[in-house]
């Protein structure tokens, strides 16, 4: 079973979204397109997930400080209610499907804090599969955006992004999130060396980012992390896919490594992106101007690492 979303325009027109979906069950030969999700309701920035039950959750923005999830139990074919998840500009959400334990089916979600709910709060969990999601907090100071997070194994929760006045990123860690019954505590929050700097503007997308700052663990190795990202590197380069890993839960990282290999340095990779498949094999597609004439023609490329990203 496979869903996927996305903002719906219905009219080239007007900027009125909502918020897209569709199912498939045969491993994507084929698609259903259900209807939206919340009819008339305006809707962006859609984030899904699935835990080891099967089941799917839809996180969507209705305003640039409030987002709602919906959750299937079917596969995509049925959504329920949108519950409130608090959220702000851009959140991001994680759903607990590797651990098997106290965290198993945990939905986390981030958002940028100068786009909030709730000032001074940017991270809220659901310990009870999308029902309904504790009070918001923030995490600790300097706080972050543009950010994902991920869990692993363990149960250990992950996050990275970039600071908020885009001059680097910064990382942290909670090690009892997969716990319903205490209150979430967090590690330091650390700075982290992409080799470059998160923006938003630019030619290639002069309304909006460059790329998020995506974080993701190994499925079989708790504490082996990775993290990349589409950055503004020094010099005449306008915009790299850089990519870090740490093999100890992140108390240290490795020097940043270049993922495209243009030999020009004057193209934009942007919009990199990062996934693990169960083997550890690490997969990573940007949007690339290389080879075109023009800063916003783009095609998608792709690399893969088969040693935790070293190669």
């Amino acid at each position: 079973r496979i869903a996927i979303g996305w903002r719906q325009f219905d009219s080239i027109a007007s900027n009125f979204r909502q918020a897209g979906i569709a199912y498939s069950t045969d491993y994507g030969q084929t698609w259903t397109f259900p209807g939206v999700l919340d009819p008339g309701q305006f809707r962006s920035d859609p984030v899904l997930g699935a835990d080891a039950f099967g089941n799917f959750y839809y996180s969507s923005l209705s305003t640039v400080e409030t987002a709602e999830v919906f959750k299937s139990t079917d596969g995509g074919a049925n959504w329920g209610a949108p519950v409130d998840a608090n959220g702000g500009d851009k959140q991001w959400m994680a759903v607990d499907d590797r651990s098997g334990g106290t965290g198993a089916g945990h939905v986390y979600q981030i958002w940028n804090i100068q786009f909030t709910c709730c000032p001074g709060a940017d991270f809220t969990r659901s310990i009870d599969g999308g029902l309904s999601f504790q009070t918001a907090v923030g995490l600790p100071l300097p706080s972050m955006k543009w950010g994902t997070l991920d869990t692993d194994s363990a149960g250990t929760l992950y996050f990275a992004g970039s600071r908020l006045d885009q001059t680097g990123h910064l990382f942290t860690k909670s090690l009892n999130a997969s716990d319903p019954d205490v209150a979430m505590t967090f590690a330091p929050v650390q700075a982290i060396s992409l080799g470059g700097t998160t923006g938003a503007g630019g030619t290639p997308n002069p309304g909006g980012l460059l790329g998020q700052v995506w974080i993701a663990v190994h499925p079989a190795k708790p504490g082996h992390l990775y993290v990349l990202g589409s950055v503004n590197p020094p010099g005449g380069d306008p915009l790299d896919v850089m990519f870090i890993r740490s093999i100890d839960g992140g108390d240290s990282w490795s020097s940043p490594v270049r993922v495209n290999d243009d030999p020009s340095n004057d193209e934009w990779q942007l919009s990199g992106a990062l996934s693990v498949a169960p083997n550890g094999r690490i997969d990573v597609v940007w949007n690339d101007t290389r080879g075109t004439t023009s800063d916003v023609i783009s095609a998608m490329h792709y690399a893969f690492s088969l040693d935790e990203g070293v190669t």
